[in-house]
């Protein structure tokens, strides 16, 4: 006989939660196990198929996986496939629903999917600096905070032909027929009017907009918004107690007892969080056993916020905003958890959501279309108030158009907004279809416009000429220079030197050089100056050992050379925009970006990173550019500017990038410790050739002019009647040279390309520079520089 304990049959816990399979002849899907796992592959497969297919659209990943979870969640694919005569279709979306999302599983699948949003509202706090809000300047707050209020005040003041509405119900309720309770205009006002900012964030991020100009400003913005809209939160919340309970004194009571925990949050993790980033030695990993017990405090403040009102997802999120973003504990948090929610929990969570979406109980569409216009006239609203204050601030109608298109972007935190208010029983079917449908809308309609109208490298470019061969010959040479790590340190200051020529009267050097940091453990992409604009240093305790070595130089020069240092901390793939960005705001007329050799000492990752980069920089960079390849045998003897010694081989052939290197050569040639050989290679000409081997001419004219008279330059021509004798006067490079400099791209009659084209293993080098990083010179120590000119 079965024993019952409080309604539960005792047998059928202890019975197996998985199938024997269909060699006993059972049904794989009887039991809870197989249907869960059969949920978490359908929730995945759709969602990153979706993805897939909509990326050429230019759709962020939360549009997809809403999507996916609608299409997940209904027969809608079986019943195109049975259109189209495949067989078992049919019979299949006839049972789709109903064994998908059977009874007694249901309850597992809405459980994992709230952990999955518990943790990815975790993570949201764990990502966002709250000091954002402060350090955001006074035109990211007036845009916060009136992109907030006018949105909000104007859709209160639109509701109004809705409450004409308004009927008694069966139960004695009043309600909008098809939308639900009055009070969902106030909630929708507030939801359309609000902007998450790691909503913003996660979308520019898919966008690679992230550490645009425009990016950050955005996510500025959205803080302050955020906190205006959590103040109307709070009075809306104490107002709404106090209705409930018919007294204010309990309403505030209530509210005090909500912020009492959130005080006792404040006082416990700020305090745990700062004393584990204490604990961690510099550069090292986050103890295992305090991510566990961080974990299990994210559970615990979950279930006690819910207890108390709060609901399981805020006190979590507030919770991650006390944790220090980016590493070391921010960093490892999200290394360690992103991958499991968003990837595996969430797409879960939107196959629930699409299962409670009843597109079939829409019965009045017209209804549907008018509150679907309510919400989109809100959106349109807040674009309008950012191109006010564009206008205002004197900024181009364009650029404003395009962060009001940006503070519209909605997603996950919406979303639980919406279900919150359908969980109240506030939102009838239709209303929820509409507001669900917004947000794929909204997002979807304003993250196409933002990637097709703003491109943040293509708007100045064409103006001017910004190459080294059309400077002054006396103006001060000025550069970007970037760094993902310190290994090309050494190498990097041996340039600059050469290329600051210290007899007085000649030329000086202006270098920003720009570190590169991954985003890790934070939402917000940063482009963080160490100089004010008096040349003082700004917080010098922040500074690197990367920083720390070119300011050390920067001394011992004398005020010969200016260093300008940044940090820049975005993603890898969007790196190259605030390399391109600086050397754009800056109007240098030259970008050095290190190359690592395959036998370098940098880790994988930052080795690909750095060669990902170069093929963007080539094609985005508003100047000429310079790709540096050292050497793992390059020397890192501590640079004394007073006995530098510095030998320069240049390789010419002839063509744009050619000439480009031969002009930086002449800047260099001037420093009293370099040494230098120019072999210029001559070949055969034909009529085609003769209007580019005319201005070789004239370059090379100018050059041995420059350097007449000075003894610590030789010029040489090399024959090259064939491919053979160009390899070797390619291959009498002396060891002994520190450099080695050549254009990306040579003229059309040096017949390298004809020839060695297909053997190039990195095509970002060119011929030449590929061949001089190559093992077949990796035992000689100079750098090679391969100079790209601009336009």
């Amino acid at each position: 006989m079965a024993q019952i304990i409080n309604g539960t049959d005792l047998d059928q816990l202890s019975s197996p939660s998985f199938s024997y399979g269909f060699f006993y002849h059972e049904d794989p899907l009887r039991d809870t196990a197989s249907l869960l796992l059969l949920q978490f592959i359908v929730s995945v497969l759709t969602s990153r198929i979706l993805y897939f297919l909509l990326r050429p659209l230019r759709q962020p990943r939360i549009v997809c996986d809403i999507l996916g979870g609608l299409f997940g969640s209904s027969p809608r694919i079986l019943i195109i496939l049975s259109h189209l005569h495949v067989p078992a279709a049919g019979r299949m979306a006839d049972s789709y629903e109903s064994t998908l999302f059977r009874d007694d599983v249901i309850s597992y699948t809405r459980l994992l999917a709230a952990y999955g949003a518990m943790i990815k509202f975790f993570l949201i706090g764990v990502k966002i600096d709250p000091t954002l809000a402060w350090r955001s300047g006074k035109r990211a707050a007036i845009l916060g905070l009136c992109s907030m209020v006018v949105p909000f005040l104007f859709l209160l003041a639109l509701q109004l032909p809705f409450m004409s509405l308004v009927k008694i119900d069966e139960e004695g309720e009043r309600v909008i027929p098809n939308i639900g309770d009055p009070e969902v205009f106030l909630h929708l006002a507030a939801t359309v009017a609000a902007t998450s900012p790691s909503v913003v964030a996660d979308v520019l991020a898919d966008l690679r907009l992230l550490n645009t100009e425009l990016g950050r400003f955005a996510v500025a913005a959205s803080m302050v918004n955020e906190i205006t809209r959590w103040s109307i939160f709070a009075v809306y919340k104490v107002i709404d107690t106090a209705r409930q309970r018919h007294s204010y004194t309990k309403a505030i009571q209530e509210v005090a007892g909500m912020g009492a925990f959130l005080i006792a949050l404040l006082s416990l993790v700020w305090p745990w969080a700062r004393w584990i980033v204490r604990r961690t030695p510099k550069g090292g990993r986050v103890a295992e056993w305090h991510i566990l017990v961080m974990m299990l405090a994210v559970l615990t403040i979950g279930a006690l916020s819910d207890a108390l009102g709060l609901g399981f997802l805020d006190a979590p999120m507030v919770m991650g905003l006390l944790v220090p973003d980016g590493p070391p504990l921010g960093m490892v948090l999200v290394e360690q958890l992103e991958l499991f929610s968003t990837e595996l929990l969430l797409p879960l969570f939107f196959l629930t959501v699409g299962y409670i979406t009843a597109f079939d109980r829409i019965t009045n569409p017209i209804m549907m279309l008018w509150m679907l216009l309510y919400i989109l006239s809100g959106h349109v609203v807040k674009t309008l108030v950012a191109v006010v204050a564009g206008l205002y601030y004197k900024a181009s109608i364009h650029k404003a158009a395009i962060l009001g298109l940006m503070l519209n972007f909605k997603g996950l935190v919406e979303l639980m907004v919406y279900i919150g208010v359908k969980g109240d029983r506030k939102f009838r079917p239709q209303g929820f279809v509409t507001s669900l449908v917004s947000i794929v809308l909204v997002t979807g309609v304003c993250s196409w416009l933002v990637t097709t109208f703003y491109d943040p490298l293509n708007t100045r470019h064409k103006v001017g000429y910004r190459a080294l061969q059309h400077l002054n010959p006396q103006e001060k040479f000025s550069a970007v220079a970037t760094m993902l790590n310190e290994d090309p340190v050494p190498a990097m200051l041996d340039l600059f030197e050469a290329s600051s020529a210290t007899p007085a009267g000649q030329s000086s050097a202006c270098i920003h050089v720009l570190h590169l940091v991954e985003l890790s453990g934070r939402a917000n992409s940063t482009l963080v100056p160490h100089k004010n604009r008096k040349g003082e240093l700004v917080n010098p305790t922040q500074m690197d050992r990367l920083h720390n070595a070119f300011l050390n130089y920067e001394k011992r020069k004398k005020e010969g050379v200016a260093i300008l240092p940044f940090t820049a901390i975005s993603p890898y793939s969007t790196m190259h925009q605030d390399i391109c960005s600086l050397a754009l705001d800056k109007c240098v007329p030259f970008v050095i970006v290190p190359f690592p050799r395959f036998d370098s000492s940098a880790s994988r990752e930052i080795e690909k990173a750095a060669r990902n980069i170069v093929p963007q920089v080539l094609s985005q960079a508003p100047c000429s550019v310079g790709i540096l390849v050292h050497h793992a045998l390059t020397s890192s003897r501590p640079l004394v500017p007073e006995k530098f010694r510095y030998s320069v081989k240049v390789l010419f052939w002839g063509g744009n990038d050619d000439r480009e290197a031969l002009s930086y050569a002449a800047r260099m040639a001037r420093h009293p410790g370099v040494h230098m050989s120019v072999a210029r290679f001559k070949q055969q000409e034909n009529a085609a050739e003769k209007e580019e081997l005319s201005w070789d001419d004239v370059i090379f004219k100018e050059f041995a002019r420059g350097i007449a008279g000075n003894e610590r330059v030789t010029v040489e021509e090399v024959a090259a009647r064939d491919i053979n004798e160009t390899m070797a006067g390619i291959k009498s490079i002396e060891s002994e040279c520190d450099l080695v400099m050549v254009g990306r791209e040579q003229c059309a009659g040096s017949m390298l390309g004809e020839a060695l084209g297909k053997w190039v293993e990195s095509p970002e080098l060119g011929v030449v520079g590929d061949m001089l990083a190559s093992n077949d010179f990796a035992k000689f120590s100079f750098s090679v520089l391969v100079v790209q000119q601009h336009g």
